[in-house]
């Protein structure tokens, strides 16, 4: 047969992977069985899944640090998250881990993000003090497990064990609702590992190109950092473009040489080695991420924003508990089962900022 099938591809990442990788063959399954695909792995089926999803659209009106509607040319959570996929991918492929489920974990793993970045995840879980809490990384579990439940099955997107664990990395607040079988919990592959260090690498990189582009701080407060002045010394210029890339480029392959000397060091049935940075790159990123924390995150323009963002979350979540009937049919329907609070919470969570700052 001239065609690749599904089964040539999981030979392939059987013989071809690295001993720590995940295999989609062993992906745990999913909670309503499905015939396998014709063409694609379940880790394949999953990253479509998340594609098509109406909370990954909805990315592109939340969110990263400059706010989503102030301009065509920032990032947003939803480029945010293809950024991070295309590192990922550099990586896993690099160090021979499966980079189907590194793509499809990095195209998720901001889905349960609420408006207005981290000071919107702040408001909300306190909010549900006492009734669950909220963080982005179980919304976004819960997100794919129960509100995106494009099939009517009461199962979300119907997505493997494996990739559904993997969006758990973190913390978890106490009692807030997730599927049983992700209790409790369980450590996810060493794929969750290589996407959270590369979606550090993304954001570090492009919110300094986007500070720099919105004016937050001069670049010559950015050429004093020691990754740019590595990475201008290698490009041979001031273009900041060229810079930042260099930047990613440089962080990129320090974390694959860097996990590669681990893993080979260490017995394939052995405890799998943490993925890291060298001593050298991780001072390096934490210089530039406390620049960026003092001259971006903190700046007052963007926490008048934030705050106001925030703000208009608390009202509209009193109002929606005062008023449930002015929630949307599918929402109402959920009360009885998950408790208004709660309901409110979801409906509050997937909104862009947009449409929270237009329902206010």
């Amino acid at each position: 047969m001239a065609w690749f099938r599904r089964e040539d591809q999981e030979d392939r990442e059987l013989h071809g992977l690295s001993p720590w990788a995940a295999h989609s063959r062993s992906a745990g399954g999913r909670r309503m069985p499905e015939e396998e695909d014709t063409l694609r792995t379940a880790f394949q089926r999953d990253r479509d899944r998340i594609i098509h999803s109406t909370a990954f659209r909805r990315l592109q009106g939340k969110t990263q640090v400059v706010a989503a509607f102030e301009g065509d040319h920032y990032r947003s959570r939803l480029t945010h998250s293809l950024e991070v996929s295309q590192i990922a991918r550099s990586v896993s492929n690099a160090l021979r881990l499966n980079s189907d489920l590194c793509e499809a974990i990095a195209l998720a793993h901001d889905l349960g993000h609420p408006p207005f970045g981290h000071v919107g995840e702040h408001a909300l879980h306190e909010l549900m003090d006492g009734h669950g809490g909220f963080r982005h990384n179980a919304q976004g579990a819960r997100t794919v497990d129960r509100l995106e439940d494009r099939y009517g099955s009461g199962l979300g997107l119907n997505l493997t064990l494996a990739l559904r664990r993997s969006l758990l990395k973190g913390s978890v607040p106490d009692g807030f609702p997730l599927s049983s079988d992700l209790l409790p919990k369980q450590p996810p592959p060493l794929e969750a590992h290589v996407v959270d260090l590369c979606d550090k690498i993304a954001y570090l990189a492009h919110d300094l190109d986007d500070g720099l582009r919105a004016g937050f701080f001069a670049l010559d407060a950015a050429r004093e950092l020691r990754l740019w002045k590595e990475a201008e010394g290698l490009v041979g210029t001031q273009l900041r473009h060229r810079v930042v890339s260099r930047i990613t480029g440089l962080l990129t392959t320090d974390l694959v040489e860097t996990t590669e000397s681990a893993l080979r060091h260490r017995h394939p049935k052995g405890e799998p080695p943490r993925i890291r940075h060298s001593d050298a790159r991780t001072v390096g990123a934490n210089e530039l991420l406390e620049f960026l924390r003092e001259r971006f995150y903190r700046n007052e323009r963007v926490l008048t924003v934030m705050n106001e963002g925030a703000s208009q979350i608390r009202t509209r979540f009193q109002e929606l508990l005062q008023d449930p009937s002015a929630l949307p049919d599918g929402h109402r329907m959920r009360i009885e089962q998950d408790g208004l609070r709660r309901v409110v919470c979801d409906y509050i969570a997937g909104m862009t900022d947009r449409y929270l700052m237009r329902r206010v």
